[in-house]
């Protein structure tokens, strides 16, 4: 990358001993370090020393590009097709080629121009609008100057009077896209504006170049930590300012830095002033940068990464603002998404501009704390710092499959799965009085969003104006009459005193077996190989942090292979598994959740499995007697598997709120929860469990149940579902309370397979004797089970076909688990028996019947008031 900005800036130089002469003056790092090079190697001569260039290749590529018609590729580099960058092609093939994990760890992924084309101007109008600057980023009023327009205003203390005071920085400058647009932008403000005055083509060429060193350059900054990018960033910067005319006759350098901007201020000098002085005056010139340097631009697009590298102590102490809500911690668990790399630079922009006093930020991100909970806090913060937030949901996540309004599909502006969106956000002293948060919203295929993109102007967007508030702070648009009454409901973990996600095995195909007695075989034959042939045998790959192959054979070992540890496990709806559950972290299971599953390994109890959140419907409510996987109502990350059991077993009761007499059945219900359907239906309360009299912990279990069945409920209160675990209203009708807990008792016994109704087949067997399962379809009420359509159950009809639970589509699901499949595990299709064929059979019966089960638990609430009547106390 130096030696082609070398040939581009320099075309005659051809000498490689003379590099660091040719390096471009913009990057002083990389000719510093050419020069040490030469110093410390020199040539190489007969001896043997030194630096040979025909060994490194220097003199052939250095041949290339002296042979290369440079003023084509110059002219390619001025293209303004908005879909090709021509830098970029080097970067992203030296990134396949030299390490693509990388790219994956520190989340590297180039922005299309149409997007940074939109970011940048956009700044530009809100400085012209917002600040009164009628240059934008071209702007060079100072500091003092602005200061007498705004009484408000507070200088940062040690800023020079006469420093301008627009400052830009990207924090995550990868290959310097966000800059050079930055520079295209200003080239053509000052051009216009010089042209406005009367200025000859020559006498602009010459104000250009005296705006460069003084003007531009000098407001103009970039922190990268890798070093290719730091590289190509400083050659685009370079051929950009070649391309617009800029002699280089200054020497004035690039203020592009290779740091990382989540760390602090260092004094590395000691450590590099010997080895490598070019890294020794890098590291002093970025940290007078970071001490002293007061920015109000911060614009980019800082990495994803959710397993963040960034764990410095600065960065996180910083981040833990984002762990309140209300000023009280968020209460959760593992809020692991706020360690994400992009909320680390969000916060540190926000303390960036909060810093300073005034500014703008203007990124693209992961679009998750739009709505996510665990962003609660963070949207509380960034609220409540900032005059005005501008929000633009580009969507494309195809994690959750959107699709436009009109149901058309949605894609992605970038080649990724997370969805992004656009955030502006001024820190505006003048406007401190006036909080607005605006929201709008992008569909469609990739090439029509960067044709709005880039010809979208800000002020032309169509928003939504929001007003967040407590708990959730969304930035979303949301019925606030709705949004009162939904909240006047319980929390499914205000209701259970204990819950926790699904057990974790780590490697499904060895942990969970479709018999017990293959769960026992495959244990013991796992154990009896070493470690490496297990791995080989079972296909386990490398080991994880929490599973390694050694450790799950010694937990297997310590406990014992015997029937006792054999146990059922809800895996999917309507199919339960068998496992070995020993019940110990980082063992045969990663993380079996102990104290929540104990409750489960009699047999004896009953669990509601649900999800914090939803991508489309609200479907994810099932009922399990046993121990549940993770993934047993979804297999999305953002869907996993929560336990909330009835009853409490093997629970130390000094973990709980509330004490129960040793002989009695403990529901895991909170004393909170009981008391307020007490209150609610003028019910007293028995006092050996605080239950109300005339209810039992099966009904209240059943009842909630029929809730989350309630079809109007899921529609009525969608958006709500889709970013919380679920809330339940509580009716004060004592009737309607028994009439929904029978119903939901139906459910649950069909669901459980206790149900007499499942023993009735609607649909029959058809085909051969051996009934295998080689291709799953579906036709004339006919689920087809091989490739000629000749074997199958007859008699489903579509809805039940059609059903889902979470994020399965059930008869489907439950079949394509056992069909034969190819790659490099390949298996044949499982032989279903008899008690498969039965088992089968009443999935069909039980999906029929929830259907009917549920349309009445909505016809019983509307005979006794509806949505929201039935549930609203007189």
């Amino acid at each position: 990358y130096g030696l082609l900005s070398a040939r581009i800036t320099n075309p005659k130089g051809d000498n490689p001993g003379e590099l660091s002469n040719q390096m471009p003056i913009t990057n002083p790092f990389l000719k510093e370090l050419m020069e040490s090079f030469l110093s410390v190697g020199g040539r190489k001569d007969k001896s043997g020393s030194g630096i040979d260039f025909d060994e490194l290749g220097i003199n052939e590529v250095v041949d290339l590009l002296d042979n290369s018609n440079m003023e084509a590729v110059i002219r390619d580099f001025g293209d303004k097709n908005p879909l090709e960058d021509p830098v970029i092609h080097f970067y992203e093939l030296f990134l396949h080629e030299y390490d693509s994990k990388v790219r994956m760890q520190r989340g590297v992924f180039y922005t299309p121009r149409p997007v940074v084309s939109f970011i940048v101007r956009s700044v530009d109008e809100l400085l012209r609008k917002d600040f009164g600057l009628e240059d934008g980023l071209a702007d060079t009023t100072t500091w003092e100057e602005m200061a007498k327009k705004s009484k408000e205003l507070k200088i940062p203390e040690g800023t020079n009077l006469n420093d301008p005071f627009v400052q830009i920085l990207d924090p995550a400058t990868g290959t310097g896209t966000f800059l050079v647009e930055v520079i295209n932008l200003i080239h053509k403000t000052m051009v216009e504006k010089w042209e406005d005055h009367g200025n000859s083509e020559k006498k602009i060429d010459q104000l250009w170049n005296d705006y460069v060193p003084k003007h531009l350059l000098p407001r103009l900054h970039g922190y990268e930590l890798l070093m290719a990018p730091y590289a190509i960033a400083h050659m685009k910067i370079g051929l950009k300012l070649y391309e617009t005319g800029y002699e280089f006759g200054s020497e004035e350098r690039a203020r592009i830095y290779l740091t990382n901007a989540l760390e602090p201020e260092k004094d590395f000098s000691s450590r590099f002033a010997f080895a490598i002085p070019a890294l020794a005056h890098e590291a002093k010139a970025v940290n007078e940068i970071k001490a002293n340097q007061f920015f109000t631009i911060v614009i980019g697009n800082p990495p994803y990464a959710y397993e963040s590298a960034n764990n410095g102590e600065w960065i996180c102490e910083l981040i833990k603002n984002f762990y309140f809500v209300d000023g009280s911690p968020l209460g959760e668990r593992n809020p692991r998404g706020l360690q994400d790399d992009y909320v680390k630079f969000l916060r540190f922009a926000q303390a960036t501009l909060s810093e300073t006093g005034m500014g703008i930020l203007g990124f693209i991100t992961n679009h998750g704390y739009l709505s996510n909970p665990t962003f609660r806090g963070m949207r509380q913060s960034l609220k409540d710092e900032f005059t005005k937030i501008h929000t633009i949901d580009l969507h494309g996540n195809s994690k959750r499959t959107e699709y436009a309004p009109d149901g058309t599909k949605d894609e992605n502006v970038f080649d990724i799965m997370q969805g992004v969106a656009i955030i502006f956000a001024n820190l505006n002293v003048n406007q401190s009085g006036v909080r607005q948060i605006l929201k709008s919203d992008l569909f469609g295929l990739r090439p029509t969003k960067n044709k709005t993109l880039n010809n979208l102007k800000l002020s032309d967007v169509v928003w939504d104006s929001l007003k967040p508030s407590s708990p959730f702070y969304l930035f979303r648009k949301v019925e606030d009459k709705l949004k009162a009454e939904y909240l006047e409901g319980q929390s499914i973990t205000e209701i259970f005193s204990i819950n926790s996600v699904g057990i974790s095995t780590s490697r499904d195909d060895l942990c969970i077996s479709f018999t017990a007695e293959e769960a026992y075989k495959t244990t013991g034959e796992f154990v009896s190989l070493s470690p490496e042939m297990a791995r080989e045998k079972y296909h386990l790959g490398e080991d994880v942090q929490d599973w390694k192959v050694n450790l799950a054979q010694e937990d297997v070992r310590t406990n014992g292979l015997t029937m006792k540890y054999i146990t059922p496990v809800f895996y999917r709806p309507f199919d339960v598994r068998w496992t070995y559950y020993s019940g110990n972290t980082r063992g045969f299971h990663s993380r079996p959740r102990g104290q929540v599953m104990n409750c489960m390994l009699g047999g004896n109890n009953l669990a509601i499995c649900s999800s914090r959140q939803v991508n489309e419907e609200f479907r994810h409510a099932f009922v399990s007697q046993t121990i549940s996987d993770g993934n047993s109502v979804s297999l999305a990350s953002r869907e996993r598997t929560y336990i909330f059991p009835l009853f409490l077993e093997g629970v130390d009761q000094s973990e709980l709120e509330f004490s129960f007499e040793t002989n009695t059945k403990r529901p895991n219900l909170t004393p909170q929860f009981l008391n307020r359907i007490a209150e609610k239906m003028g019910l007293p309360q028995v006092e050996e469990n605080l239950l109300p009299k005339g209810l039992t912990a099966e009904e209240i279990f059943f009842y909630i149940y029929a809730i989350l069945h309630s079809p109007n409920f899921r529609s009525r209160y969608l958006e709500f579902l889709k970013i919380d675990f679920p809330r339940l209203p509580l009716t004060p009708n004592f009737e309607l309370f028994l009439a929904l807990a029978k119903h939901g008792g139906n459910l649950v016994d069909l669901h459980i397979m206790k149900s007499p109704k499942n023993k009735e087949p609607i649909a029959t067997i058809i085909g051969s004797e051996k009934i295998q399962v080689e291709k799953v379809s579906f036709s004339d009420e006919t689920v087809w089970i091989n490739n000629e359509k000749t074997c199958g159950f007859k008699g489903v009809p579509e809805e039940v076909w059609k059903f889902h639970i979470g994020g399965y589509q059930v008869c489907k699901k439950w079949l394509k688990d056992r069909q034969g499949r190819g790659g490099q595990n390949p298996r044949s299709g499982r032989i279903l028996f008899k008690e498969d064929i039965d088992h089968y059979q009443k999935i069909i019966v039980a999906i029929s019947e929830t259907i009917r089960i549920m349309a009445e638990i909505d016809e019983v609430i509307e005979e006794h008031g509806g949505w929201p009547g039935a549930f609203v106390t007189e």
